[in-house]
């Protein structure tokens, strides 16, 4: 059976991508923060949980070795753990921005490295959620923002590096979570849904192993189409 590792899996685009994954058949290893959550994300999936901070090196490289030891192998990484910051960039404060970095840019690369070994073997998939900024610019949000450039370029030379495994980041616009505050935003103010950012991960999944999609941006319809 197939393995799939999803970060920032406790709510939000992580716990819909678990939930999918799980109707696919795939074996679950899903890490968070918030354990509370996580929990329940894992008696609905059968999953195997852990506390994950990817802003720590330690942490990554421990979640790693517990997944291993656990299933032995990683066919598929779904790094979608990530943070927002907002603020001009001469009023952001060190601290936020480097918090910013250390979780969305950084985290990324620790846990796309932890488990590269294991997804060599089995010619496996990172899907790396970025957002459809990642090639635009905000006013207002540049540290979030540059976050989500490096992230893309970090996911690109990995790619390079490794054509043995497939990297594809996955760039959705507006999703109704907490990254906006409380849930609960309707599909017409232009937000998607978790389980709309779900669907597109399952149709991924299900490609042939031969066809390797390196980017896909998507939004709501009623989002509108900048770029």
């Amino acid at each position: 059976m197939k393995v799939a590792v999803v970060t920032g899996a406790s709510k939000g685009i992580g716990r819909a991508v678990s939930l999918a994954l799980a109707k696919e058949g795939y074996s679950l290893a899903i890490g968070a923060r918030s354990l509370d959550l996580l929990e329940e994300v894992a008696e609905k999936t059968n999953a195997f949980y852990s506390f994950l901070d990817v802003s720590k090196e330690d942490s990554v490289n421990q979640f790693a070795q517990k997944v291993l030891k656990r299933f032995g192998r990683v066919d598929l990484l779904v790094a979608n753990a990530g943070i927002g910051v907002g603020g001009r960039l001469d009023e952001v404060s060190d601290e936020d921005f480097e918090r910013v970095l250390q979780v969305n840019t950084l985290g990324l690369w620790r846990s796309i490295k932890a488990f590269l070994p294991a997804l060599k073997k089995s010619r496996g998939l990172v899907i790396a959620v970025t957002s459809d900024i990642s090639t635009r610019l905000i006013p207002g949000s540049g540290a979030y923002v540059a976050s989500k450039w490096a992230a893309r370029a970090i996911l690109r030379t990995f790619q390079i590096e490794n054509p043995e495994v497939r990297f594809l980041e996955l760039r959705p616009g507006a999703v109704d979570t907490h990254f906006y505050g409380k849930p609960g935003r309707r599909r017409e103010e232009g937000f998607m849904k978790p389980e709309d950012v779900a669907e597109v991960v399952r149709a991924i999944v299900r490609l042939p192993n031969h066809v390797r999609v390196e980017e896909l941006m998507f939004r709501s319809i009623y989002q509108d189409p900048e770029y």
